[in-house]
């Protein structure tokens, strides 16, 4: 009978946990055009709390008790970013679950290249004969995992990225290719002026993106990353890696806190550059 009442209250604190959890389901929306916004990152800011905007540009945001305090941000590259506290956020999603989000005026930097002949080369982490296999440590929207890339020299154009897929069990691979300068050794602010999504079937082997379209510069160290933008199922996805290149920082959900990893795996992620 002990045994019985138990498992009754064990039973109903795991009932009550999962209650105390409320999915706010909406939508975002270009405020111009009325269009849906696909692939926008939804999340509280540093507690690995966030999703991502679906094809349509809907979303649901899973939080528990406890963070109306907390700050949510709302942001796509090509677009003004809003933050305001949990609270306000709930309030304002029972109210009209529609987010508008606004056309951002450009803020990078315009590039001035001197009259030279630009050499082309190759940066960051080119995997030997020794390598590892690893992938995403969660498979949660918003995702993220990438590596910091050293220039030899500034401004560099960057051309291409490549990676060598170790395995994809997946029929069809999407993901969104992200571009960031670094601050404190952590990724800080996009470098990009629109989305790079990348869509694929190859199952094994060298990924390779052009890059020319999207008019990419950097001006100092940058971190390239992989992230997860649809819902494609548990582990199966894994990249060449190795521990000779700059160690592997992730963040396991959008606008979650970035971390550095402890045993220096690094991913076989290069680019091609021009300076």
């Amino acid at each position: 009978m002990r045994f019985f009442k138990s498992m009754f209250f064990l039973l109903l604190f795991a009932g009550n946990i999962a209650h105390a959890q409320t999915d706010y389901a909406g939508a975002i929306k270009d405020r111009t055009s009325g269009e849906p916004l696909p692939y926008v990152n939804i999340g509280v800011v540093n507690k690995n709390i966030g999703t991502v905007s679906d094809v349509n540009g809907h979303f649901t945001l899973t939080l528990s008790p406890g963070l109306d305090a907390e700050m949510v941000k709302v942001s796509m590259v090509g677009y003004e970013p809003q933050t305001i506290r949990v609270s306000d956020f709930i309030s304002k999603i029972n109210k009209n679950p529609v987010i508008q989000l606004e056309r951002s005026v450009s803020t990078l930097k315009e590039v001035v290249v001197k009259n030279k002949k630009l050499q082309t080369n190759t940066l960051g982490n080119i995997p030997g004969k020794k390598t590892e296999s690893a992938g995403f440590e969660k498979n949660i929207l918003g995702n993220e995992m990438g590596v910091t890339i050293k220039l030899k020299r500034k401004p560099t154009y960057i051309k291409a990225f490549h990676a060598i897929i170790d395995f994809n069990r997946y029929r069809e691979l999407k993901f969104r290719l992200n571009f960031y300068d670094i601050k404190d050794g952590l990724p800080n602010n996009s470098i990009l002026s629109e989305n790079i999504i990348v869509d694929t079937e190859i199952k094994k082997g060298q990924l390779d993106v052009d890059l020319t379209d999207y008019n990419i510069w950097a001006e100092g160290d940058f971190f390239v990353s992989i992230e997860l933008i649809e819902e494609m199922g548990e582990s199966g996805l894994h990249f060449l890696a190795d521990y000779k290149g700059t160690p592997v920082i992730t963040r396991a959900a959008s606008q979650g806190k970035w971390n550095t990893r402890n045993d220096k795996l690094s991913f076989g992620f290069w680019v091609t550059a021009a300076y």
